[in-house]
């Protein structure tokens, strides 16, 4: 199973549980992996490139969590910090 599939499959389990931030998290991933498919016309993307783009969200995630935390705005730090986990 690809890394796609994967997340397809974790996005509906996410609905049926009701997993509000783990849903957004995903949903962020896996429009980012549409957007790579299409930049080739590609209908998949490797797992390798994937692997990629998730390791790019998750940095961007933290990045975002630290100058929300610089800013003194812990509700927005924790969103991204729950979208992690």
């Amino acid at each position: 199973m690809s890394i796609q599939d994967q997340i397809t499959n974790d996005i509906k389990l996410a609905m049926k549980a009701r997993e509000v931030d783990r849903l957004a998290a995903l949903r962020a991933v896996k429009s980012a992996l549409i957007l790579e498919a299409t930049k080739d016309g590609s209908p998949l993307v490797s797992d390798e490139v994937s692997l990629k783009i998730i390791t790019k969200l998750v940095k961007q995630r933290k990045d975002s969590a630290a100058i929300y935390m610089e800013q003194n705005r812990q509700d927005l730090a924790d969103d991204e910090h729950n979208q992690l986990v």
